[in-house]
């Protein structure tokens, strides 16, 4: 992510793997502040984590290394799979999921910085988002919810 500023917030929240990174999942994290969500997730009780967080101003929060898999999409599937935790990068945007909050151009273009490099390294199949996998369907929103997010622009 060359020419990103890259913080290490590590959250506990992960465990070992069982099987390959297939897919990268996007999301909001549905906070008004990064620093909300980087709190929230370095709580053990939260059992929540994202790979990365992607700040307004474009700052990339890395939480979990990619190598293991952390706790961002609850009940899912995709593909056949329903431990989408297990097989996924998931990279989540500050943003409020309120239908209002655009997302930014800075995190438009780290996430596609970071998307590449993923897809560089791992042997991932496609990028979907929490909306698409969340089970029962209808459960998530995000990212969709930003009014300008098109998923074209991370494929």
């Amino acid at each position: 992510w060359t020419g990103t500023s890259v913080i290490d917030r590590p959250s506990p929240n992960h465990n070992a793997r069982s099987h390959p990174i297939r897919c990268i999942v996007l999301h909001n994290d549905a906070s008004p502040r990064e620093a909300s969500t980087l709190s929230w997730c370095a709580s053990p009780k939260s059992q929540v984590s994202y790979h990365v967080l992607i700040g307004r101003d474009g700052t990339c929060y890395r939480l979990v290394d990619d190598k293991r898999r952390a706790w961002a999409v609850g009940k899912s599937a995709w593909r056949g799979a329903t431990d989408v935790n297990g097989i996924s990068l998931s990279l989540a945007f500050s943003n409020r999921n309120d239908g209002v909050e655009r997302l930014t151009a800075e995190q438009i273009e780290v996430a596609q910085a970071v998307i590449a490099d993923w897809k560089a390294t791992w042997a991932i199949e496609d990028v979907t988002t929490h909306k698409i996998v969340a089970r029962p369907v209808g459960r998530k929103h995000d990212p969709e919810s930003a009014p300008n997010f098109q998923l074209g622009e991370f494929l």
